[in-house]
């Protein structure tokens, strides 16, 4: 394929997904209704000015003692005066403001008085950020790059397109495969460009996440879940929008969506691999390049297996040690749904990744073999033959 084709098909896959972002967020968003389950503050950020004073409280409503730190604050509204309060029943060792901390303010009596709601980390992300954007570039060069853009793809799939569906009342379970989708396919073009191996890893990778859609299904049946797997989900339950979300497609979305970097990983490293392999002359059949690649894939399972399931637990690692550390026998700990559920994902997620590895060995072998692949060769190798005996 020449460069020009190559080229086109890059910037078609690019403008398609940003098509997809801005159709899908305003067919979505439009139908957003979220007057019942805001909370009604203001929110600003701010500088510290200048601490006043630290003096013990005590809201007797609340049943809340502790201290109580008054400081003002430069806002875009102007100086205004704040509280910052730390609770003596908190066992946590809250960092008293100072003056020049950067700080997020709220109010829910419109302006009148300011609350201490945390301190603006958003500098310190954007620097984080920005450095790992460097090192991508700095190792990566163009594909670096190419990652940044495919990595930003992905988030306005999920961000502008995923979210709001779900909060309009959508089918969470097509815009989830449909997310799942979007993103394997523009990742892979704009990342690992237009070839046989980046088709490869494309259909590998949808059926691992293919056949991961359809466990979980099993799953949610067979194990009778019922979504309310912690306090976030209780309160996606009471959001006064209008319908009732599906908890269980909540969790459906979250494996897949948990799953879909891992399985595009394994799938593009089985790609390579078997291209190399192809690159280097080495005449193979359809069913030696499935042999290759349960070989490699045999070395990518173990790790990529382990770091699935580790990635899983490192999530859910604060409801694990708190049911721990309150002697919850073995019966009862293993069928709570927080655990369940985390089980499930990782053993889903792990299975998927394994199926991948031989869906992408047999979509390869047939893209590669050169019995299916006569008219690239053609195209090639016989027709500069062709053009040079016309010109002769």
């Amino acid at each position: 394929m020449s460069d020009i084709k190559k080229k086109t098909i890059y910037f078609a896959a690019l403008i398609a997904a940003l098509i997809y972002i801005v159709a899908g967020n305003r067919l979505n968003y439009k139908n957003i209704h979220l007057d019942g389950a805001t909370g009604g503050g203001l929110t600003v950020g701010g500088v510290v000015t200048e601490v006043k004073d630290t003096a013990p409280y005590s809201r007797e409503a609340y049943l809340h003692e502790g201290d109580e730190t008054i400081f003002t604050a430069k806002t875009k509204n102007g100086i205004v005066t704040a509280s910052q309060y730390a609770d003596v029943y908190d066992q946590v060792d809250y960092k008293t403001v100072e003056k020049g901390d950067r700080v997020v303010l709220t109010s829910y009596d419109n302006g009148e008085n300011w609350t201490f709601a945390g301190y603006d980390r958003s500098l310190v992300l954007f620097l984080a950020v920005g450095a790992f954007f460097a090192c991508l570039v700095l190792f990566g060069g163009v594909k670096g790059l190419n990652t940044i853009l495919a990595l930003l793809l992905t988030g306005g799939f999920v961000f502008a397109v995923f979210l709001p569906a779900v909060l309009a009342g959508k089918n969470i379970y097509f815009w989830t495969f449909a997310t799942c989708v979007m993103s394997i396919a523009t990742t892979m073009v704009i990342v690992h460009g237009v070839s046989k191996k980046t088709l490869g890893a494309i259909i590998g990778c949808i059926s691992g996440v293919a056949l991961c859609a359809v466990l979980m299904l099993i799953m949610i049946r067979a194990a009778k879940l019922s979504g309310m797997v912690d306090e976030c989900y209780y309160y996606l339950s009471i959001l006064d929008i209008g319908f009732s979300i599906d908890l269980k497609a909540v969790v459906f979305a979250g494996v897949l969506i948990g799953a879909l970097g891992a399985v595009m990983d394994v799938s593009i490293s089985i790609a390579t691999s078997l291209w190399e392999i192809k690159e280097k002359g080495v005449d193979m059949d359809v069913s030696d390049y499935f042999r290759s690649c349960h070989n490699i894939g045999r070395d990518i399972m173990g790790t990529m297996t382990n770091t699935l399931i580790l990635a899983y637990i490192g999530t859910c690692l604060a409801e694990v040690l708190l049911l721990y550390a309150n002697n919850y026998n073995l019966l009862e700990l293993v069928n709570r749904e927080v655990v369940v559920v985390q089980i499930i994902q990782s053993l889903i997620g792990s299975t998927g990744l394994l199926f991948t590895i031989p869906f992408t060995g047999l979509v390869c072998g047939l893209l590669f073999y050169d019995k299916y692949a006569m008219p690239e060769v053609i195209e090639d190798d016989f027709m500069p033959y062709v053009k040079e005996k016309t010109e002769k």
